[in-house]
């Protein structure tokens, strides 16, 4: 419930004035009479009060939305709008209801008093002999509520996103705009699981998904138990059986029409396929001949799984239908956590097209079992702060009980980058803030950026809310965010570096999500490439010229300091912590020219950071020219890397430069030794094309299919695949073994 800032003489007030005496009341802010040019007015019993005077005599700056009917007040810590003839206020973002609507008279915008006491805290007293009303200056500090409010309606919707100019795609000229969420909770069914647990497969060594958090993995197009391999292609998904000798495909799974599957989990003989369709459909129904119909885009996301205990026979067992689009997820101690979202159609919003439906079908012997289940206003929130028209849904799935409904929970919001750890996952959002300044007759919009950050709990599969901080900057990708002892620690990059405004900062944030240390100001001008928190430490690749790799000590939260950098040319797009002192960087190689760096070929590069105040660049390998790419360069899960076996290895596709014409070489994968040592040794390559394909490639396409997306290893083999085929190579020598075409 809304925290109540009024005295009790504002209460008070509110029963002393008396109708009468409506057009005789007077203002005084401070001890000074406030110059009005229309009087106060009683309404049932509530005084209405002019809204610019009395705010701009607080200090705040006063817009007028005439579209929208809206007026707002702001400072740099304060949001306060209010919709004429609207049923709520807004309070930086929070609605409440007003006792009396706000109104027009005589061209001026009357609130009632109330609203503004609320807003801001300030003392209000009436002198009845006077018929004055005493206003004491001196802002309180807003208290939100301590849970999260509902949204409870779609008018109520509408006004939010009114306030947030999210709903007229008009861009608000306040400070501060928000954004908002839902949260739903199902505690599950608590019925017994209708198939027997299978016995784990045997254990076997073998490689796993390159994740960021020890123990919370990552969904992939490709897993294996180290006896087969599950691998999603373009329409399908192929079990391959690795155990024996010779290679065998035992089972193919197809998915529906109109669904591409895009990522699998494995666990305890559960095999997890994510996929999603996107259906198009006219916006209304009706239209004349001379109107075109405004097509709508409905995109679902679907997770399907299967008991693949008898992996030749994998059975469907459960099929989960929802609106929205699938974003990311993680799995961690047989929970399954993922995050949606879904857009809300600002020119048709309607409760039919608003709220996501959910169908969840259930497969045992035979019986076909569909619960319906729907997110309703009641339970759809939001953060009184941040308001976007999208609906961010959070799920979660118990996989030791495949039968129990899911946690689910739904957010007005957006998630940008998503961090998670055994129990705690860290959703970022993206917020801009702006200000529009008269310049002339026109009006030029300027913003500043920073990164909402949203705490949810993890507990045996349910996603609960439990705090929010904010940050300047905005964050690359999910490896600048961390936590690490209670404490979470973000890397952001803040202003633009097409204006040199630019500049790095590093924060901590408590467990209340309340910045406690920070490091502002880094490489000015350029911009955050990577980031990898590794314990105490933080490593950073900055890039505008030159590549500054800095070496952060956050042994002390409250005091992060950089120790040591290091300035060579070129960037790494992604850093794996190797060992304590030693860091690997894959990034682009730059060529200095007259004009300023241009890119080259694939950079590898090994950072020795034994001596934090002097890093090294230890070891480096470039591979083809500018044309050239790896999938790990925006993708780490394309990384295969065993410290244990002193092993990395990369699909790539390569060009070279030759008498100034750019040539494809090579698609494939590297595999390469790793010692701190010796650096990094080529093993071995292993390619799906032949030689005449690749000689070939410049007169005509050649056949994609056999791009090498992923290599694993399980045992003393190492296996590169493509949608084409599997090749089996000896993990020490790289001597091909076998090559499986599908």
């Amino acid at each position: 419930m809304l925290k109540k800032l009024v005295t009790f003489t504002f209460l008070a007030l509110i029963c002393w004035i008396p109708s009468f005496a409506a057009d005789e009341i007077q203002i005084e802010i401070d001890g000074e009479p406030l110059v009005l040019d229309v009087v106060p007015q009683i309404e049932n019993g509530r005084t209405l009060v002019p809204f610019k005077a009395i705010l701009e005599a607080l200090g705040l700056k006063i817009d007028w939305l005439g579209e929208q009917r809206i007026a707002t007040a702001y400072n740099s810590e304060m949001n306060v709008s209010v919709k004429i003839d609207g049923a709520y206020g807004n309070i930086n973002g929070e609605l409440f209801r007003l006792d009396v609507p706000a109104k027009v008279v005589d061209g001026r915008t009357l609130v009632p008093l109330k609203f503004i006491s609320e807003a801001f805290g300030n003392e209000v007293s009436w002198n009845a002999e006077k018929r004055l009303i005493l206003i004491k200056s001196g802002f309180k500090p807003y208290v939100y509520t301590e849970t999260l409010p509902t949204v409870d309606s779609i008018e109520k919707l509408k006004l939010i996103l009114e306030y947030a100019g999210k709903y007229t795609n008009y861009i608000s000229p306040v400070l501060d705009d928000f954004i908002m969420a839902p949260i739903l909770e199902d505690k599950g069914n608590a019925a017994d699981d209708l198939i027997a647990e299978s016995a784990p497969a045997a254990e076997s060594e073998h490689s796993e998904t390159n994740v960021q958090v020890e123990g919370v993995d990552e969904a992939d197009i490709i897993k294996t138990d180290g006896n087969l391999i599950y691998q999603l292609r373009a329409q399908d998904l192929k079990i391959t059986d690795i155990s024996t000798d010779e290679m065998k495909n035992i089972a193919t799974i197809k998915f529906e029409d109109f669904t591409h599957a895009s990522e699998l989990y494995l666990y305890d003989s559960k095999l997890i396929v994510i996929g999603s369709s996107q259906m198009y459909y006219p916006m209304f129904e009706d239209f004349g001949f001379d109107i075109m119909p405004m097509p709508q885009y409905a995109p679902q996301t679907y997770i399907y799984f299967y008991d693949v205990s008898e992996p030749e026979n994998p059975v469907l067992i459960r099929k989960y239908v929802g609106d929205g689009t699938y974003m990311t997820s993680r799995l961690t101690g047989g929970k399954l956590y993922m995050v949606w979202n879904k857009w809300l159609n600002n020119y048709n919003l309607t409760a039919e097209n608003i709220l996501p439906k959910f169908t969840d079908q259930l497969f045992f012997s035979g019986s076909d079992v569909v619960k319906a289940s729907t997110i309703n206003f009641d339970t759809l929130r939001y953060f009184p702060d941040t308001v976007e028209s999208n609906m961010m849904i959070t799920l979660g799935f118990n996989l030791d009980h495949i039968t129990y409904a899911p946690h689910l929970a739904a957010y007005l919001g957006n998630s940008t980058n998503i961090y998670a750890n055994l129990d705690t996952m860290i959703i970022a959002m993206d917020r801009y803030h702006y200000d529009v300044r008269a310049m002339g007759e026109s009006f030029a919009p300027s913003f500043r950026n920073t990164t909402e950050l949203y705490k949810f709990d993890l507990v045996d599969g349910t996603i609960n809310f439990s705090a929010k901080g904010s940050v300047p900057g905005h964050v690359l990708n999910q490896f600048s965010m961390d936590a690490y002892k209670g404490d979470y620690r973000i890397a952001t990059t803040s202003g633009e570096t097409w204006s040199d405004t630019s500049q790095n900062n590093v924060y901590v944030l408590g467990s209340d999500m309340k910045i406690k240390g920070k490091l502002e100001g880094l490489a000015p001008g350029e911009r955050i490439y990577s980031a990898r928190f590794a314990e105490d430490r933080a490593y950073l690749v900055t890039f505008k010229q030159v590549d500054p790799f800095f070496v952060i000590d956050l042994k002390e939260p409250s005091k992060p300091e950089v120790l040591g950098y290091l300035k060579i040319p070129g960037f790494s797009d992604y850093l794996h912590p190797y060992d304590a002192n030693t860091v690997i960087g894959f990034g682009r190689e730059t060529i200095d020219t007259a004009n300023g760096p241009i890119l080259g070929g694939i950079k590898i590069a090994m950072f020795d950071v034994t001596d934090v105040t002097k890093p090294v660049e230890k070891s480096k390998i470039v591979l083809g020219s500018s044309n050239s790419w790896s999938e790990v360069l925006n993708n780490h899960k394309a990384l295969l890397i065993s410290k244990d076996k002193n092993l990395f290895a990369l699909p790539v596709t390569l060009y070279s430069r030759v008498d100034n014409d750019i040539k494809f070489t090579f698609q494939g994968a590297y595999v390469y030794s790793i010692s701190p040592t010796s650096g990094f040794v080529l093993r071995g390559t292993s390619t799906h094309l032949t030689q005449p394909e690749i000689d070939d490639s410049m007169l005509k396409w050649y056949d994609t299919s056999k791009n090498v997306s992923r290599v694993i290893w399980s045992g003393t083999n190492l296996y590169t695949l493509s949608n084409y085929g599997i090749k089996k190579h000896n993990l020490d020598d790289m001597m091909e073994l076998e090559f499986l075409i599908y």
